[in-house]
């Protein structure tokens, strides 16, 4: 298993559009392989309102809240204008998902996306022993799967999100107003 320092630096590092609070916490879900999920909420006894799984040697991240789900990519290298546009491209299991950026920072690009593709690419993240993820007309970014399987049904649970396949289950800590029902 790798460093969970390491681990617990990476989602500080990527939860950084979240406002901060004297309370707030981000709570380690899950760790299994590459991969850790986390979930964010104001205090100790909020519930989440963040959840976020990543594997944090390809800064590859992927984040929930009450609204968005989105795919996130990040290199230190690159020096991005703002209004950035193009794809975020997925690439696993044989099957490609070209997914339009929707935001970024100087050194990463995130890409909204429904459910419905979130679950196919989840479907097929469960099958594959990895990913590519490519940024534009970036280098692909190979993103290793080990450990994704247990550390997406931590985060589809916090995330109060059903796949069929995949398992997940409710959140019992979130409230029924905050998860549509």
């Amino acid at each position: 298993m790798r460093n969970f320092g390491f681990l617990a630096a990476s989602v500080l590092f990527f939860a950084w559009a979240l406002p901060a609070t004297a309370d707030e916490q981000v709570t380690p879900l899950a760790v299994s392989g590459d991969w850790m999920a986390a979930a964010h909420s104001d205090s100790i006894t909020d519930p989440p309102d963040v959840c976020m799984a990543m594997e944090p040697s390809a800064k590859f991240f992927i984040r929930v809240d009450n609204t968005d789900i989105e795919f996130r990519l990040a290199n230190d290298s690159w020096s991005l204008p703002a209004g950035v546009t193009g794809t975020l491209e997925v690439d696993v299991n044989g099957k490609k998902y070209p997914l339009d950026i929707t935001s970024n920072t100087s050194t990463m690009v995130s890409a909204t996306v429904g459910q419905d593709v979130f679950l196919k690419i989840v479907g097929d993240m469960n099958k594959a022993s990895s990913m590519s993820v490519i940024a534009g007309s970036a280098a692909p970014v190979q993103v290793p799967l080990d450990g994704s399987n247990t550390v997406m049904n931590a985060f589809l649970t916090c995330a109060n999100i059903h796949a069929p396949s995949q398992g997940g289950g409710t959140n019992p800590f979130q409230s029924s107003a905050a998860s549509g029902d």
